[in-house]
């Protein structure tokens, strides 16, 4: 019980901390956005940059900063639930093909469909930090960087650079938190369960 409390507040402060992160993101996009409807002034417009590309430093370090708190958990937790996924499946399908009464299965499947969920947390923050991050370089795109001198125009470039990696999280560095790795984890034990069922 209290195990089950302490991985749940851990799923909580992951999403958490990604919507703070994601809610800096959308602030310094909306502001980015809004440079442009201003009168320019060279002197102003630096200083502005130079805020801006602060906020997006802050914003990179503190992801980087939830990245290497999470990636041992968040490994350990994809690893886990996987396991606990075939097994989980392993029984339904025990259940299934011996004919007992539908009651017995009611247990197992909502147990797979919450171990399921608890992966998918993990996937979709990692998802919409991705999405989130390369938000910025879409706004710094999409203001009117393009009437700005030449000399200016570079800082714009540099910052749509950098916005060209996104902002990740990983289970221990291998592999990346996003849908495409929540359904590979899905196959993987819908496979493992097959392998089981095949054995039995």
């Amino acid at each position: 019980m209290v195990l089950a409390l302490l991985v749940g507040l851990v799923n909580a402060l992951l999403v958490a901390l990604i919507l703070h992160v994601s809610g800096q993101i959308d602030i310094m996009q909306q502001d980015l956005l809004e440079i442009y409807n201003k009168k320019y002034d060279p002197s102003t417009f630096l200083l502005l940059m130079k805020d801006f590309i602060c906020k997006h430093q802050k914003i990179i370090t503190y992801s980087e900063n939830i990245e290497s708190l999470f990636t041992v958990i968040a490994l350990m937790q994809v690893l886990w639930n996987t396991l606990v996924m075939c097994s989980s499946g392993f029984v339904i399908v025990t259940i299934i093909s011996s004919g007992e009464n539908t009651s017995t299965l009611v247990k197992p499947l909502i147990f797979y469909t919450l171990i399921t969920l608890e992966v998918f947390v993990y996937c979709y923050a990692g998802e919409f930090l991705s999405a989130k991050s390369k938000a910025i370089g879409d706004a710094i795109y999409e203001s009117l960087w393009y009437n700005l001198p030449p000399s200016d125009c570079c800082i714009i470039l540099i910052m749509m650079l950098r916005c060209q990696k996104r902002l990740t999280l990983t289970a221990g560095k291998v592999v990346d938190l996003n849908l495409e790795g929540f359904t590979s984890v899905v196959k993987a034990s819908a496979s493992y369960v097959s392998v089981l069922n095949a054995m039995s």
